[in-house]
């Protein structure tokens, strides 16, 4: 139950749980928007109380996307970021 809370506030808020953000992932819908609460709630259940099967169901039924059931039902998908350039050496000037 403490995991369906974390992972809904989170995601919900950002995206990203702290696993998610340290290996650059996002939880997106299908057209790469914030999901809808609807659909993360559904997610979270997934992983919270169902993880055991639907990773088994995911490895049998996966399809190109790599979605997980609940991804698939949920309509969303988790996705690589592009990491940002290093801009430790950028000046700033008073123009």
């Amino acid at each position: 139950r403490i995991f369906f809370g974390y992972w809904v506030i989170v995601e919900h808020k950002t995206g990203q749980s702290i696993g998610k953000k340290i290996i650059n992932l996002k939880l997106v819908d299908m057209t790469g928007k914030q999901p809808t609460l609807k659909t993360i709630l559904l997610g979270s259940f997934g992983k919270s109380f169902l993880l055991p099967v639907d990773f088994v169901l995911g490895l049998l039924l996966t399809n190109e996307k790599r979605q997980r059931i609940f991804n698939k039902l949920g309509d969303t998908i988790v996705i690589k970021l592009k990491t940002s350039p290093d801009l430790s050496d950028t000046k700033y000037v008073k123009e």
